[in-house]
């Protein structure tokens, strides 16, 4: 953790793999919108690259891995935790667990998704656990498996919005976006098209939902990467994925959030430092995913 305790590293090797986001500073109208939610840079396997968004640029509330709903919904009122807007926010509260070793690391954090008084909205207990990926050669990725535990706060809560605005996405730097670099693959039976599918999410049965996984594969410096995101089956559907050519994507679905049933949320993300992968070999990636959460 840096000396002024908002930004947490986990590195491997001495080189960057992880870097939480966790400060929070409304103290002038610039500082509340740089540090008004907490997220997850990635770094490049075996490179250094950053090859997440932090504040600024295009869509400045996309930042990293990052997980929020946009329509917020409890009895009293509406909260966009997405945007954070109207003092919502949201702010890094301790780490409960930090533990690494050769091969992974893990760190387990509470967060609270707080309204304008600051008071709790939604409790997020998130843990991200890194496991180095071998690969052919020398190469490694890095195999990021994502828990987010979302408590109500505030009796029944709605969890509902869109898919541009919601649920657990990953947003590639400004470079991609200036160049709208970002092609996509996806599973057998599934568009094959590598550019970005663009949906919307109108009245008729949703298009462009409950995809197993999608992996997107972008430029960043020199360096070609892909991100595969796997999404645990059992979340609730339908799961409406968002895909668009400027880096950011990911899946959103609506629930109720009650105080006597969190809402899991379980996801695996690769992060591969080339663009070798290919619909057969990410789809048993998945499929391995998939086993260890029947175990």
């Amino acid at each position: 953790t840096n000396a002024a305790g908002t930004e947490t590293d986990l590195t491997f090797d001495g080189q960057p793999v992880l870097r939480y986001m966790h400060a929070y500073d409304p103290s002038t109208p610039e500082k509340n919108a740089e540090t008004y939610k907490v997220f997850h840079h990635v770094f490049g396997p075996g490179t250094g690259d950053l090859i997440t968004k932090g504040a600024g640029g295009t869509f400045p509330h996309h930042r990293g891995l990052y997980v929020a709903w946009n329509k917020t919904q409890t009895e009293k009122g509406t909260y966009d935790f997405w945007h954070c807007t109207k003092g919502a926010h949201q702010q890094h509260i301790k780490f409960l667990k930090q533990e690494a070793d050769a091969t992974h690391a893990t760190a387990t954090v509470e967060i609270h998704w707080a309204d304008a008084d600051n008071q709790p909205v939604v409790r997020e207990e998130r843990t991200v656990t890194v496991t180095k990926l071998p690969l052919a050669g020398d190469k490694f990725g890095w195999q990021i498996d994502w828990s987010t535990v979302l408590h109500s706060e505030r009796g029944k809560i709605r969890l509902t919005g869109d898919r541009q605005h919601a649920g657990f996405q990953f947003r590639a730097p400004q470079s991609v976006a200036d160049a709208n670099s970002a092609r996509y693959i996806r599973p057998a039976g599934f568009p094959q098209q590598s550019e970005a599918v663009q949906e919307s999410d109108g009245p008729a049965e949703p298009k462009h939902a409950n995809l197993p996984w999608c992996a997107m594969t972008f430029p960043v410096e020199q360096n070609k990467y892909t991100v595969a995101y796997f999404e645990d089956p059992s979340l609730p559907k339908p799961s409406r994925f968002s895909e668009r050519p400027y880096g950011r994507f990911g899946a959103f679905f609506e629930t109720d959030l009650l105080p006597e049933h969190p809402l899991t949320m379980t996801y695996r993300v690769l992060v591969f430092p080339n663009a070798d992968q290919t619909s057969e070999s990410l789809q048993k990636a998945y499929d391995q995913f998939t086993a260890t959460l029947k175990k």
